[in-house]
């Protein structure tokens, strides 16, 4: 399992940055290619996601614009184009998941999507336990295999926080529509309104999507985000940043 990032290589003047992008395999590491940033920090602005057996990330060379890269080979694709009242990335999350079967007692199937997989959750594992047999009344050990009965999946969608070059020092959390990120194509709006990512938090660990699961039979499209709020002590009214 190989795993893509960046990183910064070299400050090439007061506001530029050499940015590079790494392939890691195992403890095996490689540089792929390099871009250059204009602003003197990369903050958290390259997102590795896969469509099908494509592979690309979101990233930002340009401060005001989110952008598509085509992966091993670095090739923009395309995106926002900067502006100066453009938004401005900090931070990416695109969400994925898998699916797992258990065999349960009778070889009853549970089948499940669990969000962001640990690398445990991609590989076969057994879980023993006691019960007793409703029928004969006597305890029964069993064994429980779980297994992956799909690849991890990156869903067509993200969110991007950030802000708006000089409205204030929060970052703001948006939606990124990715159906079309392989020919090049973003689309970002403020669906969930005007919500503050906390000052302790990645973006991705601000959204929650365990409760997702957007099947046809009975789609369930909720989601939790953890946001920052500010207020007056002496009246409790909440603030405006």
């Amino acid at each position: 399992m190989h795993t893509y990032s960046a990183k910064v290589l070299e400050k090439l003047n007061n506001v530029t940055i050499k940015v590079g992008v790494f392939r890691a395999e195992g403890e095996k590491q490689e540089q792929i290619g390099e871009y250059e940033r204009n602003y003197p920090s990369l903050f958290n602005t390259f997102c590795y996601f896969s469509r099908g057996d494509k592979e690309y990330a979101l990233y930002s060379r340009n401060y005001s614009a989110t952008r598509v890269m085509e992966l091993p080979n670095c090739r923009d694709l395309g995106g926002e184009e900067p502006s100066n009242g453009g938004f401005c990335p900090t931070d990416f999350y695109v969400p994925s998941y898998i699916e797992l079967e258990t065999v349960l007692w009778k070889d009853r199937i549970w089948r499940r999507r669990v969000h962001e997989p640990r690398p445990e959750n991609l590989l076969p594992t057994t879980m023993k336990r006691s019960l007793t047999d409703p029928e004969t009344r006597k305890q029964t050990e069993i064994e429980e295999p779980t297994y992956p009965v799909s690849p991890q999946n990156y869903y067509p969608f993200g969110f991007v926080a950030g802000c708006v070059w000089g409205d204030d020092s929060t970052w703001k959390i948006q939606y990124l529509d990715l159906s079309d990120a392989e020919k090049g194509i973003i689309k970002r709006d403020e669906r969930f309104g005007y919500i503050v990512l906390t000052s302790k938090q990645r973006l991705k660990d601000a959204v929650d999507m365990t409760d997702y699961d957007p099947n046809e039979a009975d789609p369930y499209t909720r989601i939790s985000i953890t946001i920052e709020k500010r207020f007056d002590l002496q009246t409790g009214e909440m603030l405006d940043y």
